[in-house]
């Protein structure tokens, strides 16, 4: 598909999509910014309950009346653990630290996948991304039952076919190089090594998919862009550079240290989620490597980490937060606002 009749079925003016970034980065302004400057905006509402997720439609929808997606990870997150002390031991030095309390001893996380589709549904949403998997038949079934557009993300081809054979409309190539959470659906059979790079990886997509490729992974430039498009990719998207934002919900010193950061400065961890993730190398996950212990299985690690990159925010301090970042992180010097990051890019 090209990219104007992708741009046309999404009903955007650009085939540039923003990354569904979870974990407060999202926010109303970024996504309705993105929106009305002819894109693709997203909520990243991976983390988010029912009611917060719809709070947050609800506001962007008061920004803009152009149409936006919703990005939702398309796995149960319910668990429970009450064999976490050895790493709660390790994370209470940091605790300790930054004067908040020792972590609990049990650790349980609700899933609100369902209520959140509920709330999709309820408010007329057009598109649905997900990551690290894809939606059960039935909550698909729901979905295009309401002629909602269906993304997924993969990181091989394994995981594109299986995307394209549940009947999603689009899929992200997602090469090694992106920033945040890799989208690997099975890490037992894959474990870190969906490491394939961008270009490779969208070559292998064409050779064995008739869906809309949209490619992402370090993408920062309109050259870049014209050369995806170029390759016959439909669209492409991308998440670091609107991390430096105006309008995104970067904290400070994540932006000071996504300024200084050059592309050598990033690395896959599993530090903080549990789950492989590309961000900028800190004090964390050099510790955590130099202890020797794993990293709890995602989400318990990341529900154990949260008070402690919370916290960190809070304080400004980069050495104890997740500075998720892509390998374009480099090139990107200043704050800018959407439209200007769009306009360099179109």
């Amino acid at each position: 598909m090209s990219e104007l009749d992708f741009c046309k079925e999404m009903n955007i003016a650009h085939p540039i999509i923003q990354a569904g970034m979870a974990g407060g980065i999202t926010t109303p302004e970024l996504v309705a910014a993105v929106a009305t400057n002819g894109c693709l905006g997203t909520i990243g509402a991976g983390y988010m309950s029912a009611p917060k997720l719809k709070e947050e439609i609800k506001q962007v929808k008061m920004l803009t009346s152009k149409p936006f997606a919703v990005n939702v990870f398309a796995i149960n997150l319910e668990t429970y653990s009450n064999e976490v002390a050895e790493m709660q031991q390790f994370l209470n030095k940091y605790r300790q630290e930054l004067s908040i309390n020792e972590g609990s001893r049990e650790i349980k996380v609700r899933d609100h996948l369902h209520e959140k589709i509920q709330v999709i549904l309820d408010e007329n949403i057009p598109i649905v991304s997900t990551a690290f998997g894809v939606l059960t038949a039935s909550l698909i079934e729901r979905l295009k039952a309401n002629q909602v557009k269906l993304i997924g993300m993969a990181t091989n081809v394994y995981e594109a076919k299986l995307l394209e054979e549940a009947g999603y409309d689009a899929v992200v190539a997602q090469g090694y190089e992106a920033g945040g959470h890799r989208s690997t659906f099975d890490l037992n059979r894959f474990h870190d090594n969906a490491d394939l790079g961008l270009i490779a990886l969208v070559e292998r997509f064409k050779a064995n998919l008739q869906l809309p490729i949209i490619a992402a992974g370090a993408i920062h430039t309109r050259e870049q862009i014209k050369g995806l498009l170029a390759m016959g990719v439909s669209a492409v998207q991308l998440g670091t550079k609107f991390l430096i934002a105006r309008e995104a919900g970067t904290n400070a010193a994540y932006r000071h240290a996504l300024i200084q950061a050059e592309a050598e400065d990033t690395q896959i961890t599993r530090a903080f989620s549990g789950r492989p993730a590309r961000a900028v190398k800190n004090r964390f996950i050099d510790d955590l490597e130099q202890s020797k212990l794993n990293s709890l299985p995602f989400p318990l690690q990341n529900e154990m980490t949260k008070d402690i990159r919370a916290t960190a925010k809070e304080f400004s301090l980069a050495d104890l937060q997740s500075l998720w970042a892509g390998q374009g992180v480099g090139e990107i010097k200043k704050e800018e606002s959407v439209k200007q990051i769009i306009n360099s890019l179109i």
